[in-house]
């Protein structure tokens, strides 16, 4: 791949130099959303970040560019298997840009290479249910929701408790025997 676009945005394989323009992206403010922060990652580690994730064989890293050409997202189509013609994908936008159409512009520009390029035939991802805002975009995107599960989430204690209310959250959350387990949904698309 060397380039897809999108009516707004261009997608093309991930750079080092991407990465470190991670780095310089906001933050979110819900607590929900801290875990989707990129880290504060020294050069060596942005390198290391960026070597792991662009080594493996069986994935592809793409940098979401926007009409100015500015990094805004990073997207990767992960455990291919050419066999079965299915992946995984993730994807993770600077927050300073969401709600502007940028995702869904640039997951449209992505499913059709996955599809019509890499002849793939089914393409998954995995969603928090309390990410609603994702699962809009995966919606308008041709997605559908598979099933729900959930996966124990070490760091999310202190979003599952809402501090106003004092109670657990349980519609996103749910407690067993002291773990913190987050609800999430699997959701793919198929080639039409």
């Amino acid at each position: 791949m060397c380039e897809v676009r999108g009516n707004r945005v261009k997608v093309r394989l991930l750079t080092y130099e991407d990465v470190l323009e991670m780095r310089n992206w906001g933050k979110h403010d819900d607590p929900l959303f801290k875990d989707y922060n990129f880290p504060n990652f020294s050069d060596d580690e942005v390198r290391s970040w960026f070597n792991y994730r662009t080594s493996r064989k069986n994935t592809r890293c793409f940098s979401v560019l926007d009409e100015e050409d500015r990094m805004i997202g990073y997207i990767n189509i992960r455990n291919i298997k050419k066999i079965m013609r299915a992946a995984r994908l993730g994807i993770v936008f600077n927050p300073d840009v969401l709600n502007r159409g940028y995702g869904s512009d640039a997951l449209m520009a992505v499913l059709g290479y996955y599809f019509d390029v890499m002849k793939m035939n089914t393409l998954y991802l995995d969603v928090a249910k309390f990410n609603k805002r994702a699962i809009r975009c995966y919606e308008k995107c041709g997605f559908k929701i598979t099933r729900e599960y959930q996966s124990k989430h070490s760091n999310l204690m202190e979003q599952a408790y809402d501090e106003k209310s004092h109670v657990w959250n349980e519609e996103y959350f749910t407690i067993k025997n002291n773990i913190v387990y987050c609800k999430y949904y699997e959701m793919k698309v198929q080639k039409r």
